[in-house]
């Protein structure tokens, strides 16, 4: 018991009604099946501003990149279309809004160059 204690860890989690885990911190890096039935429960499509594709074709996407410490928790994730979860890797062009509702949303702050016009939702 004494070992057990020693070298385990713990994790903090936050559970819904159901028993499903919705927070798991950084203890895995993918949503669960919980969380990803919330998200589509909060979300009609892609969080970035204007943005058709689906949230049920989407990734889900910590707001805060995992990279960067980022938590899976169900207030920190949204849906993110496969261009808009690659791009927004550059940090220049992105920059993410809370809502009122507790959504985010990712907003695409313009490109300069020849490309300007494509790519755009």
């Amino acid at each position: 018991m004494q070992r057990l204690a020693r070298t385990s860890k713990l994790v903090r989690m936050l559970v819904g009604a159901e028993g499903q885990i919705l927070n798991m911190g950084r203890a895995v890096r993918l949503a669960t099946t919980a969380q990803r039935q919330a998200l589509m429960a909060r979300y009609a499509t892609c969080y970035c501003e204007g943005c058709p594709i689906p949230a049920d074709m989407s990734e889900i996407d910590h707001v805060k990149g995992w990279v960067d410490d980022g938590v899976t928790d169900l207030d920190e994730l949204a849906p993110a279309c496969t261009w808009h979860n690659r791009d927004k890797a550059a940090p220049a062009r992105y920059t993410v809004r809370r809502n009122d509702d507790s959504t985010w949303t990712l907003i695409h702050l313009g490109r300069k160059g020849r490309y300007a016009n494509r790519f755009r939702c």
